[in-house]
């Protein structure tokens, strides 16, 4: 049997507590979607006003689309963001589920 292996450098941890509730969902684009990323319906990186979820993990959409939007769950936002690279402010309001804590004292 053939396979390929794609080494990933390991995988971030945006959350700020273990218990979270995540849906499956598929992820349009291409290249690689970092954890954190605010998706949207369409499965498209949004931003925190149109997001449905929070990205669970790091998903390389050419590879396998298939992943994880957090919809209920606490997040580490300076981790989120700092991974990511975009700013969850106001994500509670679309996704009243999530809620965003700044000050774990995790480093990013």
């Amino acid at each position: 049997m053939k396979y390929t292996k794609t080494a990933s450098g390991g995988s971030v941890e945006i959350l700020a507590a273990d218990w979270h509730v995540s849906i499956p969902k598929k992820i349009v684009g291409s290249g690689v979607v970092k954890a954190g990323s605010p998706i949207t319906e369409a499965g498209g990186v949004g931003t925190a006003a149109t997001a449905v979820g929070v990205l669970l993990y790091d998903v390389n959409v050419d590879e396998n689309p298939n992943a994880a939007i957090v919809v209920k769950g606490v997040i580490d936002a300076k981790k989120a963001k700092a991974h990511s690279g975009i700013d969850l402010d106001g994500i509670t309001d679309s996704v009243p589920g999530i809620v965003l804590r700044a000050d774990t004292g995790v480093q990013a």
